[in-house]
């Protein structure tokens, strides 16, 4: 797995930055895709979550 800078952007003193990461295919046969989704970052350790906050669908 690779985490990649693809967009790095700067609006008056402030850049933002946006990144991609390469998941494996079963990703596409879960259900997070297109959800909103909690990701926190503990030492070397990166945690993807459903946020369930966010997670209802919108019709």
């Amino acid at each position: 797995m690779k985490i990649m800078k693809a967009i790095d952007k700067k609006v008056g003193n402030t850049t933002y930055f946006k990144y991609k990461i390469n998941l494996p295919k079963k990703v596409e046969e879960s259900d997070l895709l297109d959800k909103e989704l909690k990701v926190s970052i503990e030492k070397d350790k990166i945690t993807i979550e459903k946020d369930l906050k966010h997670s209802k669908s919108i019709k």
